[in-house]
């Protein structure tokens, strides 16, 4: 037996067409769920998480595995959707915050303009985290690159800075890092 919040309302989850009726879920409008087996709810502590959303595990009709969201279940199932919305947004930008409060249906352009103004978005950083170079290392490869003096070979510069002659050669006419001056 499942213990109820204050004003807490559940539902039984009607799934799409593809979505196998094995197994049985309701969903709240706090943005719990829970499994029914044997006719005895069973809440779903943690659920998975996929870019941050709070997922659920179901299967497709024909025994593949499959995933829907949280956030979408509740909002389909706890609010009313307008005829040209299908986004679901978090006003508070937190994904895994699905109470009903929380939650609004939106149209694409809606869901664009929320997402620039995600606090997030706006103090990430600019620089990608994955590359091999920072600014301080391109400047001074360019100033190598574009020195009339340089005498060494391309090929032992990319292997000075760890990167490909490839990837010398775009940051040379700028295609890569075109951005950092010297």
């Amino acid at each position: 037996m499942i213990r109820n919040f204050y004003n807490e309302t559940w539902k039984p989850v009607i799934f799409d067409q593809i979505i196998s009726e094995q197994i049985k879920f309701k969903i709240s409008n706090l943005g719990r769920l829970c499994k029914v087996v044997d006719g005895v709810d069973v809440l779903i502590e943690k659920p998975y998480p996929i870019n941050g959303y709070s997922t659920i595990p179901v299967f497709k009709k024909d025994g593949k595995r499959t995933a829907r969201y949280i956030h979408k279940l509740v909002a389909q199932h706890h609010l009313e959707k307008p005829e040209d919305a299908k986004f679901v947004l978090h006003l508070d930008y937190d994904k895994s915050n699905n109470i009903i409060e929380n939650l609004k249906w939106a149209t694409k352009r809606e869901k664009e303009v929320h997402q620039f103004n995600n606090p997030h978005y706006k103090t990430r950083k600019k620089v990608i985290p994955t590359s091999k170079l920072t600014e301080t290392e391109v400047i001074r490869l360019k100033k190598r690159l574009f020195d009339p003096k340089r005498r060494t070979r391309l090929k032992i510069l990319a292997r000075q800075f760890g990167v490909s002659e490839m990837q010398l050669h775009r940051i040379k006419t700028g295609e890569n890092w075109g951005h950092v001056k010297i």
